[in-house]
């Protein structure tokens, strides 16, 4: 839905009376009437609905949004609407006041479902505050499979590199997702054939963002699983991480990074290892044959107050690491 243009658009007019006169019940109306303006809440620009703003609380908006539902989604056909959620979970509550984007989907028998979580925005409800959100379902993108496992886990499943506790976790996860899938197919079908009711339509939502918690290859595998898959040719990136302590000095977080990936981001001048750095030669690093895959994790405070230059803490950090040693020359500064 296109936002409407705002030319053309009635304004408030109001006749105030002559000054020294203005009653306090009349100055209150147009406090409350100037802070409630129809406008557009946007996912993206041609995904918006129409909505009357009602004044900041903190860092989020509240607004009041009327939903326009169809009276029911034939069968077989596609659907987009916004509606609130008044009960969504604790972390998208938290990501919403954080004004970051939720994007939940699913894959039921009869369509693909996505629900996104306008960032920033509450909706005036009775209690706490609910939530603006833009359910679609595409029809085409409908399955029976089971929702799966993530690349990695799956893939150690399959190779029988779990432990017996895994296993069970594994075993586990499959039932319940293999409920949640069933359950969630169920309320879609209520929901189609009575998108007004509030019962039907919270049911969905609530179930929707009630996905099985899902097993990240990071903390369920172990350091020697995960370095198994990428010598069997699985992709197991780590991540690099800067979190600023001053202007001149911040704190680098290496997470279950492979060598090889730890060494290309160095020698290539990315990330935090280097692009914050001073634009001084810094010297190149090789991983040993055997020890590519294996993955390394640390947290080292890169500090201008010292006497040493701060790429040269980094590479003092790297020589420390088994598996990694300098190859004996210099590489240019990194490009601005």
């Amino acid at each position: 839905m296109r936002p409407e243009p705002r030319s053309g658009r009635p304004e408030h007019v109001f006749t105030l009376p002559r000054a020294g006169t203005v009653q306090p019940v009349a100055l209150l109306l147009l406090v409350l009437l100037g802070a409630a303006s129809p406008d557009v809440v946007c996912l993206e620009p041609t995904v918006c609905t129409q909505v009357t703003r009602l004044g900041r609380e903190g860092q989020v908006e509240r607004v009041r949004h009327t939903e326009r539902l169809p009276a029911r989604v034939e069968p077989g056909a596609p659907f987009a609407g916004w509606m609130t959620w008044p009960r969504p979970p604790k972390i998208v509550r938290r990501q919403v006041e954080n004004g970051q984007p939720v994007e939940l989907r699913a894959v039921i028998p009869a369509a693909r479902l996505r629900l996104a979580v306008a960032p920033g925005v509450v909706t005036e409800g009775i209690g706490e505050p609910g939530v603006l959100v833009f359910l679609s379902a595409d029809p085409f993108g409908g399955a029976s499979e089971p929702p799966s496992l993530p690349e990695p886990v799956a893939a150690a499943e399959s190779l029988n590199l779990l432990g017996p506790t895994q296993r069970n976790e594994v075993a586990h996860w499959h039932t319940d997702a293999a409920a949640w899938q069933a359950r969630l197919a169920s309320e879609w079908a209520a929901f189609t054939r009575s998108p007004r009711t509030a019962a039907s339509r919270n049911k969905l939502l609530d179930t929707l963002g009630a996905a099985p918690a899902p097993l990240p290859p990071e903390t369920f595998l172990t350091e020697t699983q995960r370095t198994d898959l990428r010598r069997r040719g699985h992709a197991l990136e780590g991540r690099i991480l800067v979190e600023d302590l001053t202007p001149e000095a911040y704190r680098l977080r290496v997470e279950q990074v492979p060598l090889d990936q730890l060494v290309e981001e160095w020698n290539a001048g990315l990330h935090g290892l280097v692009s914050r750095l001073e634009r001084v030669p810094r010297p190149r690093f090789h991983v040993r044959r055997g020890h590519q895959h294996d993955e390394v994790s640390f947290t080292l405070d890169v500090r201008s107050d010292v006497d040493e230059t701060r790429v040269s803490q980094v590479a003092r950090r790297l020589r420390e690491i088994p598996g990694l040693e300098l190859d004996g020359t210099d590489l240019p500064p990194p490009a601005l």
